[in-house]
């Protein structure tokens, strides 16, 4: 029972690429970037119903985040750099690079790494 299937619900996730130098109609550098993600991965994990207790700060006491993503899935390659897809599903700009503001949270700290799970703080982006 430790990871019932029926509180895992369907999320996706993508990695961060890179950062590039957004260019004006000249093409001359704007010493602005824009960030890029992989291509979005389907994934399935347990997620909180809402931030956890003033006394529990398993993240640390400065991280700010809405909910807790918890799986025993040790495979999964999120970082604090990943964004998440909750409620939506991640859509592609005209260029097919990933629309990274369709995200629905970012990761917040680092996940924390258990002996049999990961705990991944999400913050809410809009």
């Amino acid at each position: 029972m430790r990871n019932c299937k029926k509180n895992n619900r369907k999320m996706y996730y993508s990695l961060y690429s890179d950062e590039t130098p957004i260019l004006d109609s000249d093409g001359n550098d704007t010493l602005e970037t824009k960030v890029s993600y992989l291509a979005p991965v389907e994934f399935h994990a347990s997620l909180s119903s809402g931030k956890a207790t003033a006394e529990e700060s398993p993240f640390g006491t400065n991280v700010i985040y809405d909910r807790i993503i918890n799986t025993f899935d040790k495979t999964l390659p999120i970082d604090e750099n990943s964004i998440i897809w909750v409620h939506s599903v991640p859509t592609y700009n005209d260029d097919d690079s990933v629309n990274s503001d369709s995200a629905d949270y970012k990761v917040s700290a680092k996940p924390l790494d258990g002996l049999d799970s990961i705990r991944i703080a999400i913050a809410y982006k809009g």
